[in-house]
């Protein structure tokens, strides 16, 4: 009998927790706080957009946001009225998205903004100080074989990005452990990019081990292919380092920022 009355005094005291918590989830939902808040939020919240894939391809989507009712609720219960500025988001991340396409080639940025990124690589450091002396931000892709001979080389690039280039751009399990790991703690940056020229499914599928966003340059060549090609989100492969100037100053006049790819591959 005592036995009973201990498990009727716990399921009573189950039921008031549980008769407490929704009179006051019923007294938040009438708040006249609470239901400003809901009145605005087709007007504020964001819906994301879903990356584009075609074939072995994607390009980036955007996040959306939403308002986050509670902690909304909560900033301005403290003052005790309704304040559009302590409106509180959270980040909608895209259902399909780069982040869980890790077996595609990335071939453009994200183009929501005119922004656009310029990607060279480096193989030897005699034309460093040629990209360097162009003021413009460069995004370095770095060959491991030069790297793990050359790790003073990073010192020259502290103001940029700079990636892992694999051997001659073939990715194996040790030259990305080796060459991300001084990278990681040499540079600026992790190393998170993988850059491809052609399709190298062995390569591919460890950058995929490594998780690590595969790119492809949206436009690589000559000064005339990348004035004729270029948008928001290009991902421009600089080959000529003679031309690298005149390739700029196009860039500025149409109005383009050049951004590192960490700000141009985002969603």
């Amino acid at each position: 009998m005592k036995f009973i009355k201990i498990i009727g005094l716990l399921c009573l005291i189950c039921f008031t927790f549980f008769y407490t918590e929704k009179i006051i989830d019923i007294s938040i939902e009438q708040d006249e706080i609470m239901t400003k808040i809901k009145e605005v939020e087709n007007t504020y919240n964001i819906n994301a957009i879903n990356a584009t894939i075609k074939d072995n391809t994607i390009i980036p989507g955007n996040s959306g946001k939403q308002i986050d009712e509670q902690s909304s609720y909560k900033a301005m219960k403290k003052i005790g009225y309704y304040d559009e500025s302590l409106l509180v988001y959270s980040k909608v991340y895209p259902e399909i998205s780069i982040y869980n396409n890790y077996n595609k080639y990335i071939i453009k940025g994200n183009t929501s903004s005119k922004n656009v990124a310029l990607i060279y690589i480096i193989s030897n450091d005699k034309t460093i100080d040629i990209v360097d002396n162009n003021k413009a931000y460069i995004n370095f892709f770095i060959d491991s074989d030069f790297l793990n001979n050359n790790i003073n080389v990073l010192n020259k690039l502290n103001k940029y990005e700079v990636y892992n280039y694999g051997a001659n751009g073939k990715y194996t399990k040790d030259n990305l452990i080796i060459t991300n790991n001084i990278i990681n703690n040499k540079a600026n940056n992790n190393s998170t990019f993988c850059l491809f020229l052609n399709d190298d499914e062995v390569s591919l599928n460890n950058c995929i081990n490594n998780k690590m966003l595969s790119i492809m340059p949206t436009i690589k060549g000559q000064y005339t292919n990348i004035t004729n090609n270029i948008s928001s989100g290009s991902i421009i492969l600089i080959e000529n380092t003679q031309e690298l100037a005149s390739i700029i100053k196009y860039i500025n006049t149409k109005g383009y920022n050049i951004v590192a790819l960490s700000k141009l591959i985002v969603e």
